[in-house]
């Protein structure tokens, strides 16, 4: 059934493709993005977008900037580095998608990802972004339940690498950050809860073999003493060897 209140407003001409959530929006031909009073999305040519209150545009992870990245620094960025030297022969795990920055640069380097997000209408957008790579997979459901319970079709048995990152907690009256990370707050949870990153962490830690890998703010205390890390200059990675028997 599709979800109270969740609008999925599209051109005319995208009404096949937009079809496909109609199990979970409720679906409304426009011609243009609508004002709205709750987050909904919107399909036209240039692929889906978020409509946010109080918001005159609606807002599009960009594209373009996902490529900037892999072309400029590529395997030698810190995430990359953290999920190992030969990118392009890793499945990954995304346990925490939101709109696919990380995982879907992965893909863009060659990685299997397999991306999850819980908040349907997030979904919905890394969904549409996922389909243009080839390495790419997009499922909604909840980290916790994925990593104890994996879904069909993700290969737990093959991660390579699982990548955690929980959202950060809002600090003080620092500077708001990006539109994106803005209104992803804002779909989510406003503060991260310790004792479930804990959970989410020790699942990961029995379910690969490989390399668990939590991303941080750089002065953000450890959830656990982590045997390397990587570190940027806002932001570092936690990496922890996985316990899972190889097989």
């Amino acid at each position: 059934m599709n979800e109270p209140g969740l609008m999925l407003y599209h051109q005319q001409d995208y009404a096949e493709r937009a079809q496909i959530y109609a199990p979970w929006c409720q679906l409304q031909a426009v011609t243009q993005a609508p004002a709205v009073t709750a987050p909904a999305l919107y399909l036209d040519r240039e692929g889906m977008w978020l409509c946010m209150p109080g918001y005159p545009n609606p807002f599009q992870p960009s594209h373009n900037e996902l490529l900037r990245r892999a072309q400029s620094s590529g395997a030698r960025t810190e995430l990359a580095r953290a999920c190992g030297s030969a990118i392009s022969d890793l499945h990954i795990l995304d346990a925490c998608a939101g709109f696919g920055s990380d995982g879907l640069l992965l893909a863009q380097l060659g990685a299997k990802v397999c991306m999850v997000e819980r908040q349907r209408l997030v979904w919905i957008l890394l969904q549409e972004r996922a389909r243009h790579f080839s390495g790419a997979q997009a499922i909604c459901g909840e980290a916790a339940e994925v990593l104890a319970r994996p879904a069909a079709g993700t290969q737990a048995a093959s991660w390579d690498v699982i990548l955690l990152d929980p959202m950060f907690p809002p600090r003080g009256k620092k500077a708001l950050p990006n539109r994106g990370l803005q209104h992803l707050r804002e779909l989510t949870e406003s503060a991260a809860n310790g004792d479930d990153e804990l959970i989410l962490l020790g699942l990961a830690l029995e379910k690969t073999a490989g390399r668990v890998v939590v991303k941080r703010r750089l002065k953000d205390a450890q959830l656990l003493p982590a045997d390397f890390q990587i570190k940027g200059k806002s932001i570092r990675f936690d990496i922890y060897r996985g316990q899972m028997q190889a097989s």
